[in-house]
């Protein structure tokens, strides 16, 4: 398997994590400071434990479906979770602990926002292709460039870990005021398009500070 074909594979898995798993979450919930966020939170994981469409596109930034229209975001989410021709997804079943921060103010454009930080698994499964064992190390590290921890345990399938991921959890006008979500990449041109450039550097400090603080755990 080429390169270029690697960093396509690599590329729709960040695109699917950009537009899907925002949703799924992991620290500490015990240091959650908003009761109404930490509802959300927990609704959330249960929306991706039932499959349940339609409320994970209504906790989805409106201005995505400026750019992905509904029914396309729609369609995507149901191959993702239910399986697709070129491959297929499998989360655990599961509401794992998951840490809020404080709730901001992003005073020039009258947001309040807050992040919900987590580890991401998954088990990807490649339905017409197998990787050898050059192929597998390519794969590994482009992926571990990006932040994903890849272990294959067959010659098409891996498991995957996302370190330190983040959402952005968004209140504003046009939202009509109601707590939504949008998944912290800065490698998406997405991302730019949708956020203001007050909560894009305040998640960038947010990210470097979760990444420190993993760095730390690592050496106790």
């Amino acid at each position: 398997m080429t390169n270029k074909l690697i960093t396509v594979q690599v590329s729709k898995i960040l695109t699917l994590c950009f537009l899907v798993f925002g949703f799924i979450s992991k620290s500490y919930s015990q240091d959650v400071k908003n009761k109404e966020l930490d509802s959300l939170a927990v609704k959330m994981f249960k929306t991706i434990n039932d499959k349940d469409y339609n409320s994970i596109l209504e906790m989805t930034h409106p201005k995505v479906f400026d750019i992905v229209p509904k029914e396309t975001m729609a369609t995507v989410l149901k191959s993702t979770f239910e399986g697709n021709e070129e491959f297929s997804i499998d989360m655990p079943k599961e509401i794992p602990q998951y840490k809020i921060s404080s709730v901001y103010k992003d005073i020039d454009n009258n947001s309040d926002y807050a992040f919900l930080s987590y580890d991401l698994k998954m088990t990807m499964s490649f339905n017409n292709q197998e990787f050898d064992e050059e192929s597998k190390e390519m794969m590994k590290n482009m992926m571990l460039m990006k932040g994903m921890e890849a272990e294959f345990i067959s010659n098409n399938t891996l498991k995957v870990l996302m370190l330190n991921r983040l959402t952005i959890l968004v209140k504003d006008k046009a939202t009509n005021n109601k707590w939504v979500m949008v998944n912290y990449d800065p490698d998406s041109p997405l991302f730019f398009k949708i956020l203001s450039v007050n909560i894009i550097e305040k998640a960038k400090e947010y990210n470097q500070g979760l990444m420190i603080e993993s760095k730390k755990e690592q050496k106790n």
